[in-house]
């Protein structure tokens, strides 16, 4: 991938490039606007994203559950992270890697940033996605259903301006309906609206942890399952 980037003219070469590497999605976005003084000197993002495969949870009492944690996505946009990085580097520019959500857990020091930089913040200012009523990031082809990676730069990069400033949702109540916690609030997300709280949490954690006492697995993904943006088919 580094000599074909070494010929890269424009965004859209790269975009073109990421896309035929696996990519599902790719955005660019300014973030410089409230990012953490950590980030500052890499103010744009690279947003990353992978649509999820059929659902394969095959099992009677999980046949309405929705496998959401994808390892080989996971490592596949790590992989493409690690590439860009390098891209950026031999050309002079700063680059970091905030990895898949699945990382959280990760002992480096990069896990210990998730609370500084969002992925949902890089996918919504670069025009990829808002933030349903569930608390997901939500693209108008795929739904909830893709794992992200943003990687975080100083390149001269051309960014969105089309970033998505409210959610979409409307009067969809499908998600809340389907949330066997009532975790969800029908509220919809707004930029800067920080104040307000879609999700009970806690509601949220206390059904995970009652599905792997009953299950084995804290695995749940209703509202996954629910929204309608994207192709139910790959319910499995």
């Amino acid at each position: 991938m580094q000599s074909a980037l070494s010929y890269m003219d424009s965004v859209n070469d790269l975009s073109q490039l990421l896309l035929k590497k696996g990519i599902t999605l790719v955005g660019f976005a300014d973030v410089s606007k409230g990012l953490a003084k950590e980030f500052r000197h890499i103010p744009k993002a690279i947003s990353l994203a992978i649509s999820h495969p059929p659902n394969k949870i095959k099992p009677k009492f999980w046949s309405d559950f929705y496998q959401y944690q994808y390892e080989e996505v996971d490592r596949a946009l790590e992989a493409v992270q690690k590439q860009i990085v390098n891209y950026c580097k031999m050309n002079g520019w700063k680059a970091l890697a905030i990895p898949p959500d699945s990382f959280k857990t990760d002992s480096r020091f990069v896990a210990r940033l998730y609370p500084l930089f969002p992925h949902k913040t890089a996918a919504t200012c670069a025009g990829l996605g808002w933030i349903g009523k569930n608390g997901l990031l939500v693209n108008k082809n795929y739904g909830p259903r893709l794992s992200w990676a943003t990687v975080l730069t100083d390149a001269d990069l051309t960014v969105s301006d089309t970033p998505f400033l409210q959610g979409h949702c409307g009067n969809c109540r499908k998600c809340i309906d389907a949330c066997p916690s009532g975790a969800i609030k029908d509220q919809e997300w707004a930029r800067g609206a920080h104040n307000v709280c879609h999700i009970d949490i806690h509601a949220c954690q206390r059904q995970l942890e009652d599905n792997e006492s009953k299950y084995g697995r804290a695995v749940c993904g209703l509202c996954i399952l629910a929204c309608p943006r994207g192709a139910l088919s790959r319910r499995g």
